[in-house]
């Protein structure tokens, strides 16, 4: 029988945040709202790659995308989106 290896890809936040159009501050702002799952590893945040495309396109069940620096909004609270 097969056996399927289902490895995290784990992301650096600073590619997240440039992905997100954001800070790494906020990357461990999303984090810990739970927004994003990620991981410490020797004092390094890594974020998990289905968890950055679960935000992006908005099937994490908040239905909007993150706020970037420039957003009027600010928080993530949908305003924008």
């Amino acid at each position: 029988m097969d056996t399927v290896s289902h490895r995290k890809q784990l992301l650096d936040i600073d590619e997240v945040a440039m992905k997100l159009g954001t800070t790494p501050l906020n990357v461990l702002l999303y984090i810990k709202r739970g927004e994003l799952n990620g991981e410490e590893n020797e004092g390094n945040w890594y974020v998990e790659s289905q968890s950055l495309e679960a935000l992006i396109s908005g099937q994490d069940g908040g239905g909007a995308a993150p706020c970037t620096p420039a957003c009027g909004h600010g928080n993530g609270c949908g305003g924008c989106h």
